[in-house]
């Protein structure tokens, strides 16, 4: 285990020294290069969004994610950083529409997690191992209705999001989070108050084991609902995370949601504020939140028109070195790629091609982002940007 710091370590270390070494030449930086990748046996229909998802990327330039056949049906895959793809699915993933092997989340080591749609469409979770064993989780828990593996850390724990029927057999409000161990010890959780309890995909827990992500507390009625972010510290403590200027409306989508948590413990995310527009952020482990947005008329107008109802920025991971990326919405309402570095300088980016839609998903300690591409028939390509 030590050995496996030291490397972590390692990376981090030279990541900080590149960079930092980078900043005191005073060389300004490169555009990003940004390509798309296509995997092996991808579908291209558009109209049910066929192709390739980049959904993880580690430190040494893997990508996890998956591909949509020709029959909509599901596959994972390994892409190496050359370029060769290894495609895999879950033994109980079914065959038709939907079903099969989905991904999202990916470790230093190659660790995967994800979920499996069976042929009578009942999702799992599981863990895949460097090897290539699958850990399925859910089917011996009492009244589990379905579920998915969000993210996965260095030690192999994953963190997601279960189903559990109501005694009316009802699933309403019973949406929660748990993590399993890399022993099979499976803890499930919900900050206080929760009626609801989200884990977003990709970055959601660290390798010291915070897990970050959103809640809803709702009235007795449930008339009205509001939306939290949080913070789950190793030992099961919480830290409620609400920006200020967010909305109070959850079932207008208003409220904090955290999207991603680095080994240090900071946090970003976005929030929707009262007129349902979306805005990033940063939290410092110590607490301290900044804001921030891509210029467009809906994140500068201080009463923005009602088509800027959920556009603006939404923010995904973070790394270690503070880079958040993720996508905005600009004055032609498609979505564009960003990323932001700790200093604050944005800089914004777009698949070379004409009308593509890019969606940054997820960032590694280096800067590398991966995530989705639609093209103009909205079938999907695989995302990759090197600062």
């Amino acid at each position: 285990m030590s050995s496996l710091i030291r490397i972590r370590g390692s990376v981090v270390l030279c990541v900080a020294a590149c960079i930092l070494g980078a900043s005191a030449s005073a060389i300004a930086a490169p555009p990003p290069v940004v390509k798309t990748f296509d995997g092996p046996g991808a579908g291209n229909n558009g109209a049910t969004n066929q192709g390739t998802l980049g959904l993880g990327i580690n430190d040494f330039g893997v990508i996890v994610g998956l591909i949509r056949d020709a029959n909509d049906v599901r596959h994972g895959f390994l892409r190496d950083p050359n370029g060769r793809f290894t495609l895999f699915n879950h033994p109980d993933g079914g065959s038709g529409p939907g079903q099969g092997t989905r991904v999202t989340g990916l470790n230093a080591l190659g660790a995967v997690s994800g979920s499996v749609r069976d042929s009578n469409n009942f999702d799992q979770p599981f863990v895949r191992d460097p090897d290539g064993n699958f850990f399925t989780v859910g089917s011996s828990i009492a009244n589990f209705a379905g579920g998915n593996g969000n993210a996965i850390n260095l030690w192999g724990a994953m963190v997601g999001n279960y189903l559990s029927l109501a005694d009316d057999q009802s699933i309403l409000f019973h949406y929660h989070g748990f993590i399993r161990q890399p022993n099979g010890k499976i803890t499930f959780f919900d900050p206080p108050g929760s009626q609801v309890t989200e884990i977003p995909a990709a970055a959601a827990i660290n390798d010291a084991g915070a897990v970050t992500g959103d809640f809803w507390v709702c009235s007795q009625d449930l008339s009205s609902c509001s939306v939290h972010g949080f913070i789950r510290s190793p030992n099961g403590k919480y830290t409620v995370i609400d920006v200020k200027g967010a909305g109070t409306d959850g079932y207008s989508g208003q409220g904090t949601y955290p999207q991603g948590i680095n080994d240090l413990g900071d946090i970003s995310g976005q929030y929707v504020d009262s007129n349902s527009v979306f805005h990033g952020f940063v939290r410092t482990a110590a607490g301290h939140i900044t804001t921030f947005d891509v210029p467009t008329t809906c994140t500068t107008t201080a009463t923005p028109p009602a088509d800027c109802a959920f556009n603006g920025t939404y923010a995904a991971g973070i790394n270690v070195l503070g880079t958040v990326a993720g996508i905005y919405f600009g004055e032609d309402e498609n979505a564009h790629g960003f990323y932001r570095t700790a200093n604050g300088t944005i800089t914004t980016f777009d698949v070379p091609r004409a009308g593509y839609q890019t969606q940054p998903i997820s960032l590694n300690d280096w800067g590398q982002i991966t995530g989705v591409a639609f093209d103009v028939n909205f079938v999907t390509h695989g995302l990759l940007v090197t600062p």
